[in-house]
């Protein structure tokens, strides 16, 4: 449980919404839209209200902001609550694991065509962008000021090959936690390893400072998974986001 508190509050500072509420327990976030993670009401601690009540002011809050309702469910999520949810016609997506590597003993190897910065700059913005083929310019805003509202150590990396980017990827690091966000790659450049060595040059970087590594993979994206589980990740726990449809 204690684990699972302190990677739900890291990746919520490492991703920060553009505003947040507190509701009894929970955090409502809200980020125009960009990404449901910045978007949707976490269930961090114990409620002592009607959750019946609670669900229909979570509600009313995202449909005044012309948001969907999403609620982010993890395996310690009080066990009536997913159930509620369901039978409210919320629908399941992106079914999530949050997985760890312990980085004492691990040795990383920057690979040569690694560029860095200790930001997120406008070329690992448009680079990220390009990647991820976002091109809404409302979510590109709101991911530009997420970016730059991030308060703790940030590690950016992209790796060239050809005189372009062909993957970029993230650490935002906090006691000690470097937590892997926003590894992208060019669709057209896969099985090249290119998002391995993004993340071999993270964590090659984010070692000289933090003893655990941390991140978040779709449980459907196999590919990522197994990437992964090379580096050393194992899965902690998981979660899954309930929305109405």
């Amino acid at each position: 449980m204690e684990k699972f508190k302190s990677y739900e509050e890291l990746s919520l500072n490492a991703h920060p919404a553009l505003q947040t509420e507190f509701y009894d327990g929970w955090a409502l976030r809200y980020a125009d839209g960009y990404t449901r993670r910045a978007n949707s009401v976490n269930i961090l601690y114990p409620s002592t209200l009607n959750i019946a009540e609670k669900i229909a002011e979570c509600e009313k809050r995202y449909t005044a902001r012309n948001l969907p309702v999403v609620f982010k469910i993890t395996e310690n999520t009080c066990e009536n609550l997913d159930g509620i949810l369901e039978e409210k016609g919320y629908a399941v997506f992106t079914p999530t694991n949050v997985m760890e590597t312990d980085l004492s003993g691990a040795n990383f190897e920057p690979h040569g065509s690694a560029v860095f910065s200790d930001y997120a700059d406008r070329e690992w913005q448009n680079a990220f962008f390009a990647l991820s083929r976002l091109t809404d310019q409302t979510k590109m805003c709101a991911a530009r000021r997420i970016f730059a509202n991030v308060n703790n150590t940030v590690i950016c990396a992209r790796i060239i090959s050809g005189g372009k980017t062909v993957s970029c990827g993230a650490a935002v690091i906090e006691r000690g936690y470097a937590g892997i966000m926003n590894v992208v790659m060019d669709m057209d450049e896969r099985r090249k390893g290119y998002g391995a060595k993004v993340c071999e040059a993270l964590l090659a970087a984010a070692k000289k400072t933090a003893h655990t590594s941390y991140l978040q993979v779709e449980k459907s994206n196999s590919a990522a998974i197994n990437m992964y589980a090379k580096l050393g990740y194992k899965p902690v726990y998981s979660y899954l986001y309930r929305v109405k449809v």
